[in-house]
């Protein structure tokens, strides 16, 4: 008696089929994917403002001055702040590709009092976007 086995396996269409499935959800997936970099790159530059303004509030609750003006990255990179005669070493540390410059412009804000403006942009995004911290009115934009 000759019984013909049969093997287990996938036939073209189906074969075709299951690489259309996968096509199709990658072409879902990517462009997400590319939104949660974005998010993340956002995310670095905002983290990287606060410890600026910490930073600088910190050197000028310990010398009664605030740093020269001045600017820190593109990261990985820590800064030094000082305004001539003092210095505090690695005072901030900015991630990879992010910028941070501030600006003091003493008694600049309404009140008399001096104005810290620290803005940060990333490399990698792109149409101008920034973030920044104004201390006269104590608000962050672009968060």
């Amino acid at each position: 008696m000759d019984r013909k086995t049969s093997q287990g396996g996938f036939t073209l269409i189906e074969l075709l089929i299951v690489i259309a499935i996968i096509a199709i959800l990658a072409a879902i997936a990517i462009p997400q994917f590319s939104k949660y970099k974005q998010s993340a790159y956002r995310d670095a530059v905002r983290s990287d403002i606060r410890n600026a303004v910490s930073a600088i509030e910190a050197f000028a609750a310990n010398y009664g001055t605030y740093p020269n003006t001045g600017s820190c990255g593109p990261g990985p990179d820590q800064c030094d702040l000082t305004d001539g005669t003092n210095t505090e070493t690695d005072a901030i540390n900015v991630s990879r590709d992010v910028t941070i410059n501030w600006t003091i412009n003493a008694g600049g804000c309404p009140d008399g009092s001096d104005q810290v403006q620290v803005t940060g942009t990333h490399a990698k995004i792109g149409g101008g976007w920034s973030a920044s911290y104004n201390s006269c009115t104590g608000e962050y934009t672009g968060f």
